[in-house]
């Protein structure tokens, strides 16, 4: 339990929030493969919105971001990639 941040709003922990935005986004990828790349931030909202309906304002606000950012993230890293 060392290195967990724990709420008293309801809000997920930042390691399990972050964990959920891997899971997420590792299931969006293995469906859409590269197409994630091309997704808006509101795309992804909408696309994983069944799956975080139950977590607090914050964290359903929170998880689109986190995923987009990864997808931007790997986007970068295969254009790099590409370039060698």
């Amino acid at each position: 339990m060392r290195g967990h941040f724990f709420s008293t709003n309801g809000d997920l922990p930042e390691t399990e929030l972050r964990e959920l935005a891997d899971h997420l986004a590792a299931q969006l990828y293995s469906s859409m493969d590269r197409k994630v790349y091309s997704l808006s931030r509101q795309d992804v909202s909408e696309l994983i919105a069944p799956y975080v309906d139950d977590l607090s304002e914050n964290d359903r606000q929170s998880i689109p971001w986190l995923i987009w950012d990864l997808f931007q993230e790997g986007l970068r890293i295969e254009m790099e990639q590409r370039r060698r």
